[in-house]
């Protein structure tokens, strides 16, 4: 166990070696306040305190096809001091650096797939004196370059020179380089001594401070990763939030959109009101006149016997029609109250039936109309509210005879669907249009079809018959083709027990399967 182990820990130094030999830190150039070091300068860095210094690097990598994010480690170090941190970036820059011998070191490492890149080492100083007299050394050169050119384009032959070297240009660089030696050699002796006896503790504590410093990193990525997923989980919060918001903001335009049109319905209602109720009114005016002119006739003059008993005939007829026009006034505002309660009695839907047509025979004898009846007499009794029933039976076999022309014929079915009772009437008179069909129920509709023998129709009949269906819980329907008749239907629910009242949600209790 113990050979696997060391033979492991070695391939991994292995690799890792490998690794650090094919990456490589390399500087690219130094700027000194501003302005790029020639290369011949950057052999002897001398800076003062005031100096902006600039390192520029990258990271050289033998192996093209291997790409992986890495951190630079900078390491700057004097006698007295040393920092140590973690950068993305390929630039460094230093200012107002106490005067001093600096160690400066750039490395490259991986801490996810561990490798380390061979490091960049830059030794430069840091002092006042010493770098006024570089910059004067450097000026003089420069300046002493520029005169010799000169000096040799024009006295070539005057410059004082011993086996081909100028003489004073030697004695000069020669002083300048011994007060440069005489300054430099206690700096160097001193940081060579600090180098001797804290080589081995620092470079523990460089370990040591590497770790705490790849730890830092480890746990500052793991905090950055905690809040961007807690950022996730509000950034989701807040648009299912959103979501509700826009959910709920349409089921209100819904809503404003139904009271709008909610509004819009009963002020169309409250006008055909209007309208039906003037309509109704000039109905009872015309007819109560007639009654009052044939009174005064019938003061005023001496008739015979046989003038008088027409004129009370008239009369008769006459109140009959005001009796029913008021009769019809009084179903309507039934029919707008909010309560409707059925008077459930137990009996068969054949013998109300049977009663309409024998009431509506007469009507439909003086037109020469035959009335045929097919019922279906399996019908078993239940329970329904035979007044309502009658009713809209009432309305839809007048109806049948109004519109149907003389020789005409009109026919009554009954039969059983389901869990309900369905009854036709069918007649082969004028029929309706689309347009008539559409609008057949509504309150007050007048249909373009004139019943045939100028029978009065106040348009009010099928919205009543729809309304006391729907009061059953029933359905209402008509099938018609123009010219060829029509088919106006209802259906009644077939139940036991039911208690009813229209503007209450009541369920039915129980029905028969």
């Amino acid at each position: 166990m113990k050979k696997v182990f060391i033979f492991v820990c070695s391939f991994i130094l292995t690799i890792n070696i490998l690794f650090t030999q094919e990456r490589e830190v390399v500087l690219d150039y130094i700027k000194l306040n501003g302005k790029i070091l020639e290369k011949e300068q950057q052999e002897l860095l001398i800076f003062s305190k005031t100096d902006s210094i600039s390192f520029f690097y990258h990271l050289e990598s033998k192996d093209t096809t291997l790409r992986t994010p890495f951190i630079f480690k900078v390491i700057i170090k004097n006698s007295r001091d040393s920092s140590v941190y973690t950068t993305n970036t390929k630039i460094i820059n230093y200012k107002n650096l106490p005067e001093d011998h600096y160690s400066l070191t750039i490395q490259a490492f991986d801490p996810r797939n561990q490798w380390v890149a061979k490091p960049l080492n830059v030794e430069f100083v840091v002092n006042n004196k010493l770098s006024s007299i570089v910059k004067e050394f450097v000026s003089l050169k420069k300046e002493r370059s520029s005169k010799t050119l000169m000096k040799s384009e024009t006295k070539p032959n005057e410059s004082l020179k011993f086996y081909g070297v100028d003489i004073k240009s030697a004695g000069i660089g020669l002083g300048i380089g011994l007060i440069l030696l005489l300054i430099l050699i206690p700096i160097l002796l001193k940081v060579r001594k600090g180098k001797t006896t804290k080589e081995v503790p620092e470079s523990k504590d460089r370990i040591q401070l590497d770790k705490i410093k790849y730890e830092q990193i480890l746990l500052e990525n793991s905090n950055l990763r905690a809040e961007i997923a807690a950022l996730r989980g509000q950034i989701d919060a807040l648009n299912s939030r959103a979501e509700e918001l826009r959910k709920q903001n349409i089921e209100l335009k819904d809503k404003v959109e139904k009271l709008s049109n909610s509004k819009a319905e009963l002020e169309e209602l409250q006008q055909q009101k209007d309208e039906l109720f003037a309509l109704i009114i000039h109905d009872i005016k015309n007819p109560a006149a007639l009654i009052k002119n044939l009174v005064e006739l019938l003061r005023s003059y001496d008739l015979t016997a046989t003038e008088q008993q027409e004129i009370i005939d008239d009369i008769l007829l006459t109140s009959n029609r005001i009796v029913a026009l008021s009769q019809e006034v009084s179903r309507i505002l039934a029919l707008e109250s909010s309560l409707m309660s059925l008077n459930l009695e137990l009996g068969n839907v054949n013998d109300v039936i049977r009663e309409v047509v024998k009431a509506n025979s007469p009507n439909a004898k003086s037109k020469n109309i035959n009335i045929f009846v097919d019922l279906d007499e399996k019908l078993e009794e239940f329970k329904f509210d035979r007044y309502k029933v009658y009713e809209v039976l009432d309305n839809l076999m007048s109806n049948a005879i109004k519109f149907t022309q003389k020789g005409g014929e009109v026919r009554v079915t009954s039969q059983r669907q389901d869990d309900k009772v369905v009854v036709q009437v069918i007649d082969n008179g004028l029929g309706l249009s689309d347009e008539d069909i559409s609008k057949a129920f509504q309150r007050g509709a007048k249909l373009s079809a004139k019943p045939t023998s100028d029978e009065p129709s106040s348009g009010l009949g099928l919205w009543i018959v729809k309304r006391l269906v729907e009061a059953m819980k029933g359905k209402v329907w008509v099938k018609s083709v123009l010219g060829k008749g029509s088919t106006f239907a209802f259906s009644v629910p077939i139940l036991k027990e039911v208690s009813i009242n229209i503007g209450e949600e009541k369920e039915l209790q129980e029905e028969i399967p």
